[in-house]
């Protein structure tokens, strides 16, 4: 496969040997048809003028090839614009690093390797606080805490820390769902008594009805057979 990739990039031009020549004619055929298999009908045509695998290769290059400086720029824009939102760490995550990893593709393909890990380590830097800083407030007491770390934490780190603050918040919200919950059935519980038919309740210090011992206004106490209180009062 490296030999015939030759033909294409011109690394294996045309021998001037006869007999090498033969061969050569065989494979770089072989590799022509490859292209015009691989392009549309209309491009095809385009592409018989030209004898030779590298001739095609060269003006496919020459009047398709076009950079990705519109979808490097678009991405910028999704980047600088995304944020947590309504999001969960997990979806906001992975939606995160697929525009990063795409971006990053982009920008690195014109960097040389020696430049390459030096803008890769400049990358991750600003990937991490990108991150952090578009989280939503509810975490923003954890956003704080890794930011003033030092050394300050991989992205992988704040992402694993971030998931274990969204259960620890999502059970404290839980928590305190379930006691407003309970406070409120045992309001309305006790609410109930007050549309009670006080007409059929005694007051066992009077003997009347119509109200109980502790709204009394004819207090008595059955102990020291008294008036004015009664036994609870003492």
């Amino acid at each position: 496969m490296a030999e015939l990739w030759g033909h294409i990039d011109g690394t294996t031009p045309a021998p001037a040997d006869a007999t090498k020549l033969a061969e050569w004619k065989i494979k770089d055929a072989r590799v022509m048809s490859w292209i015009t298999g691989s392009c549309d009908s209309k491009i095809v045509l385009n592409l018989c003028p030209y004898r030779s695998a590298q001739t095609m290769r060269e003006y496919l290059k020459k009047v398709y090839n076009q950079t990705n400086s519109a979808r490097r720029f678009q991405l910028e824009c999704e980047i600088v614009d995304y944020t947590q939102g309504s999001l969960s760490i997990q979806d906001y995550y992975s939606r995160f690093q697929n525009l990063w990893v795409e971006f990053s593709d982009i920008v690195c393909a014109a960097v040389s390797k020696v430049s390459l890990a030096d803008v890769l380590v400049v990358y991750e830097i600003s990937k991490r606080d990108q991150f952090l800083m578009k989280l939503r407030s509810d975490f923003e007491n954890a956003h704080s805490n890794l930011m003033n770390r030092h050394p300050p934490p991989t992205l992988d780190v704040c992402f694993s820390e971030l998931l274990r603050e969204e259960q620890r918040l999502l059970t404290q919200t839980t928590l305190e769902q379930e006691k407003m919950n309970t406070t409120h059935m045992a309001f309305s519980v006790h609410g109930k008594s007050k549309g009670k038919d006080m007409s059929k309740v005694q007051c066992f210090s009077c003997k009347n009805y119509g109200h109980i011992a502790a709204n009394c206004t004819q207090k008595f106490c059955n102990y020291c057979k008294k008036h004015g209180h009664i036994i609870k009062d003492v």
